[in-house]
């Protein structure tokens, strides 16, 4: 009766462990040997350069670029702030390294995120948010440009053809949507910042991102998982209160991400400039339906041996 007893416990916790997991949207499973198909952009004006090019065997794509983070205090909550981020970022690399066969253009994205950060707990959580890739047949990103031109094209990150666009989920948990940061807001030392992106709203063409046997994916089971390295950019920063304006990165950048002249750390914030090296991955999102159906099979089970062991 105790062995029995035992194993319906075992079959409640292993039922509740499924069902935290098809709560959790990281509890996706990884997509290897995927396609970028960029190919299939032939024929729309100005990407004939693109014809027959489809970048194979990709586990993850690999991106650098810059951020900036708007905080705003909560009234009556102290150490609390509702917070935005904007993001450009160059995509040259995948899995780890090799260099991605581009046809000569450029692969970029662009983020625009809302978090709720606390500073008495030290994390911050994504409440929702954009995260888009681009690719366009020429390389204009971080090219010689004006400040309205810069602004307008977001640094050349969406200049281009968006080829998608995924929601940031808000998950509630850090580790998923969110990352850990310092006392004094900016993000850990080369922590990790994690975006867990809904299916795609906007996959153009359908056929961008194909599996390893070359065939479209189903756009309601697609995920997207970003993970990247953050630290603050002190250099970025302006040099000082009474000159906020003089920057010590590219000026254009800094009007590419939206930053308003005259804001400055500790003026309406804290705000940061962010540096960020991370990866791309595409994941199959869990079946909730399905997890539920083997979570209901186990608590069966439970409830037979239960039965058996009043007899």
């Amino acid at each position: 009766m105790k062995l029995q007893k035992k194993s319906l416990l075992a079959s409640l916790a292993a039922a509740a462990v499924l069902v935290g997991m098809s709560s959790n949207a990281s509890a996706g499973l990884d997509i290897t040997n995927w396609q970028l198909n960029l190919n299939s952009l032939a024929g729309q004006p100005g990407y004939s350069a693109v014809a027959g090019l489809v970048d194979t065997n990709l586990n993850n794509l690999s991106f650098n670029g810059e951020s900036y983070v708007t905080n705003t205090p909560v009234v009556g909550q102290t150490g609390i702030y509702t917070s935005t981020d904007v993001g450009v970022f160059d995509i040259t690399q995948k899995n780890g390294g090799v260099p991605m066969n581009l046809g000569g253009g450029q692969l970029t994205a662009y983020f625009q995120g809302k978090d709720l950060t606390n500073i008495n707990t030290g994390v911050f959580t994504f409440t929702g948010g954009t995260f888009s890739v681009y690719y366009n047949p020429t390389v204009v990103y971080g090219q010689t440009m004006t400040s309205a031109i810069a602004a307008a094209t977001h640094y050349g990150a969406t200049v281009g053809t968006q080829i998608a666009s995924f929601q940031v989920a808000n998950t509630g948990n850090p580790a998923t949507s969110g990352g850990f940061i310092n006392p004094d807001g900016t993000p850990s030392a080369n922590g990790q910042v994690t975006l867990t992106g809904t299916p795609p709203t906007t996959l153009t063409p359908s056929n961008i991102f194909l599996d390893a046997n070359g065939n479209s994916f189903n756009q309601s089971i697609l995920l997207s998982f970003v993970t990247t390295n953050a630290s603050e950019d002190p250099s970025a920063n302006p040099n000082t209160p009474t000159s906020p304006s003089q920057y010590t990165i590219d000026p254009n950048l800094v009007a590419g991400l939206g930053q308003a002249s005259g804001t400055y750390n500790g003026q309406g914030g804290p705000n940061y400039f962010i540096t960020n090296g991370g990866q791309f991955k595409l994941q199959y999102a869990p079946e909730p339906m399905t997890v539920a159906l083997f979570g209901a099979g186990l608590l069966a089970m439970g409830w037979s041996l239960r039965r058996r062991s009043n007899v």
